[in-house]
């Protein structure tokens, strides 16, 4: 009997040994012949095999999952793609259904360039007639094909329409395993893990494949297991678009591609690839980028902030700025904030902004058990509401969080004291781990000539060094003709020249102010006296903000710098922040 392999010229078996080696590559030889490489043998086995599987596709099947699958197993390139079945779904003598349902199939397989191996499934040949239907169209039912000396079978386990392997099949399979005795690897296609029951006849093969190497492939469970039988490998795949609960891969329920990799002196290296671990090139373009900017910065949603003619009301009615800037419907939704203490009303927002639409949304925060309270203490307000978008047809969808600045005049008559325990802005906050790390707290009176500012600072490691890398004490002030200062001090208690004073350009100003920096149990206390006539503007008030730049290590360019309102040549910053009256 003369047998022909489908791929021409398989037959002619010939054995090439060939290993990864070393090879001659050209480089730049300017620095020397030596490559910032681990080493040089490239992984060009001429013997490499390496294919991909796609799984059950049919039996509750999704639709568009198995099209990703052949799209996104195209995009790996393997050598070939094998299957194991259930690929329409048949369970019909129906020859317009079927005729129509091979058709739909072979027009997912268009985007492969490279060979895809049809394997039949019980919704393949669900019958005797489909059975037939598929010599007709594919030639045998149950065939081989021999591929770099790797042998591949590729079984029938739904048999002339019923479940196992007819004894002509098993025939056929015994006899080319004894013709192909010499082959490095044999691959084992079927739909149903016909190992798992004793009448199918796979058992037979079973015996006829002792003493070799080999892996078996299956379907149809829809749910992967990994089993070992005779020291070899067998594999039950999970889904290419079948019918699954899809609860997770930890549970077996996943689509995915099988990728096998067979090298000339190893066992074969089977991975399996979600779909959508496998991501396309074009699925960020500029176009694309442009559009979801807004969702990705958080831009659609800005908190105006928030000030308030005094520390005592009865509530507060922030704005959110809402914007849309493309050419689709925009939904914004989420609870609005809420804590221990204080709610809003409503509780939460639901709009959809038009194509191109801004508004401005108030709501209001009350305490939810006092008529009255003071504005200190509320908690840090944090605004966190959800977009989604459609876009080219895919749906984006992000959070965008984002503060509530609250301010109001400080009053200078109380000695108020403020405390950096919720700075409004934080630059590298990475390097700041919270009031343990750093605690700066400041009060901030009047005398007749004077303004003093005292400021108590506890830092789990002071840095005090030559240069600008230690830490420093920055104080922002506004003069009377809100010429924008700033003072920065390196409060080394045993440095005399310890600041410089500068417009936010860099400018040096006259100014001399008086400082003084002690540091007692761990404690560091900064005072400042400042001439009152420069600062205090003609409606009695002053303005100024305060940080710190916290060097925790001596040797690091960067470190963490606290504000207590937002930096005044900053974005973040707004109008009349950390504003002080009598």
């Amino acid at each position: 009997m003369i047998r022909y392999s489908i791929f021409t010229g398989c037959l002619l078996l010939f054995a090439i040994h060939s290993f990864s080696q070393q090879e001659s590559v050209q480089s730049d030889k300017q620095f020397g012949s030596k490559l910032p490489v681990t080493y040089l043998r490239f992984n060009n086995d001429t013997n490499l095999v390496q294919f991909a599987i796609l799984s059950d596709r049919t039996g509750g099947m999704v639709p568009g999952i198995f099209e990703d699958a052949v799209k996104k197993a195209n995009q790996l390139q393997p050598q070939f793609v094998m299957s194991v079945g259930d690929l329409i779904n048949g369970y019909s003598t129906d020859s317009v259904l079927i005729d129509t349902q091979w058709k739909e199939f072979n027009q997912l397989l268009e985007p492969l360039t490279v060979p895809f191996f049809y394997v039949s499934g019980n919704h393949d040949i669900s019958n005797s007639w489909m059975q037939q239907e598929w010599i007709r169209r594919y030639g045998q039912s149950h065939y081989y094909f021999i591929y770099r000396n790797t042998l591949f079978l590729c079984l029938n386990s739904q048999d002339n329409g019923s479940y196992g392997m007819s004894e002509s099949q098993i025939s056929y399979f015994r006899t080319i395993l004894q013709e192909h005795q010499n082959v490095r690897w044999t691959f084992v296609f079927m739909h149903q893990p016909m190992w798992t029951s004793d009448k199918s006849g796979f058992e037979k093969i079973e015996d006829a494949l002792e003493g070799r190497k080999f892996t078996i492939f299956a379907g149809h469970t829809h749910n992967y297991l990994l089993s070992k039988r005779n020291n070899q490998k067998y594999y039950i795949l999970a889904t290419s678009g079948g019918g699954s609960e899809r609860r997770g891969e930890q549970f077996g329920e996943f689509d995915h591609i099988t990728w096998v990799t067979l090298k000339d002196t190893e066992e074969p290296i089977v991975a399996h690839i979600k779909l959508d671990g496998i991501i396309d090139e074009n699925i960020v373009t500029e176009e694309i980028a442009q559009k979801i900017r807004p969702l990705k910065s958080g831009s659609w949603m800005q908190p105006i902030a928030y000030r308030h003619s005094a520390n005592n009301t009865t509530e507060i009615t922030p704005t959110i700025h809402l914007k849309n800037t493309n050419q689709t419907p925009l939904s914004i939704s989420g609870h609005l904030p809420n804590s221990q203490h204080f709610k809003s009303i409503p509780e939460r927002i639901d709009t959809i902004l038009a194509p191109g639409e801004s508004i401005n949304y108030s709501f209001k925060i009350q305490h939810k058990t006092k008529p009255a309270f003071k504005l200190m203490d509320l908690p840090p307000i944090e605004i966190e509401l959800q977009a989604s978008q459609e876009l080219d047809n895919r749906t984006y969808s992000l959070p965008s969080k984002k503060r509530l600045y609250v301010d109001w005049p400080y009053s200078l008559a109380v000695n108020e004291m403020i405390r950096l325990d919720h700075p409004e802005q934080v630059i590298e906050d990475w390097d700041w781990s919270g009031t343990e790390d750093l605690d700066l707290r400041f009060t901030l009176r009047e005398d007749d000539n004077y303004l003093h500012l005292k400021y108590f600072i506890k830092d789990d490691n002071f840095i005090f060094q030559a240069g600008d890398y230690q830490d420093q004490l920055l104080i922002y002030l506004e003069d009377k003709n809100q010429e924008k200062l700033l003072l920065t001090i390196y409060p080394d208690p045993k440095q005399t020249k310890n600041f410089k004073f500068t417009t936010l350009d860099g400018h040096q100003v006259k100014i001399k102010p008086l400082i003084s920096c002690k540091l007692n149990n761990g404690e560091l206390t900064v005072t400042v006296k400042l001439p009152k006539k420069v600062f205090l503007k003609a409606d009695g008030t002053y303005r100024l903000n305060v940080g710190y730049m916290d060097q925790d290590d001596p040797t690091s360019t960067e470190a963490a710098i606290l504000f207590w309102k937002p930096k005044w040549d900053s974005k973040e910053n707004y109008p009349g922040s950390g504003t002080w009256a009598k």
